[in-house]
């Protein structure tokens, strides 16, 4: 994968340490594959909406660089794990992956 910024693979996480119980903070970029962004785009709209009504997710926010369409931030806030596994656990979500 051609990555921006001289980054390489190995810079990335790719598995989550251990999550506190207590509140905490995710964030990062994803990088999309031009073929998929629209997709993932229209999954993060619909993960953000059901969001909202998530009642360990504090904050959640997605947002698309508006120069390069295929890379996305996230800031994302929960009051613990139980809330983070939760979120997760969507099918919505698990679409991402697949």
């Amino acid at each position: 994968m051609n990555l921006p910024g001289g980054l390489n693979e190995e810079d990335f996480l790719t598995e989550l340490p251990e999550l506190p119980q207590t509140e905490f903070c995710v964030y990062g970029t994803v990088f999309a594959h031009a073929q998929h962004a629209d997709t993932l785009a229209a999954i993060y709209a619909e993960t953000t909406r059901n969001a909202a009504s998530e009642p360990g997710t504090i904050y959640y926010c997605l947002s698309r660089d508006d120069k390069d369409p295929t890379i996305f931030y996230f800031f994302e806030r929960y009051t613990g794990k139980k809330a983070f596994d939760e979120h997760n656990s969507q099918d919505i979500i698990k679409r991402i992956f697949d």
